[in-house]
């Protein structure tokens, strides 16, 4: 019995470990789903390379940033990150009636693979 109950209690502190509970941005995400979602709704912006020349990106006010350039990364922490792709920044629109946390989530863990 004893057992049991250590393993509901491991079992339980990863999932809450793995939802991310009070950093959206923590959460276990998919960087394949994120790459789809990139591709349909954030290339034609951010560019294919992340590095914010997309053909839709002339013109905009200010231009997407540059996701390869490590100084975008600084002080910029995951919940930031997050809530600007649900509700925009500048020129961003905001993202959270076509995607939901989950995919806002897995666009995050994507594009932080454009990182050096």
């Amino acid at each position: 019995m004893r057992a049991r109950y250590g393993n509901m209690l491991w079992g339980a502190l990863l999932l809450f470990l793995g939802a991310g509970i009070g950093d959206p941005g923590r959460a276990l995400a998919d960087g394949g789903e994120g790459k789809k979602i990139y591709k349909a709704h954030c290339l034609s912006c951010h560019g294919v390379q992340g590095n914010g020349h997309g053909p839709a990106a002339r013109g905009l006010s200010p231009p997407p940033p540059d996701f390869t350039d490590p100084d975008f990364w600084k002080n910029r922490t995951d919940s930031f990150l997050f809530h600007v792709i649900q509700n925009g920044l500048g020129s961003m629109p905001g993202w959270s009636d076509t995607l939901s946390p989950g995919g806002i989530e897995d666009v995050l863990s994507y594009i932080r693979t454009f990182r050096r």
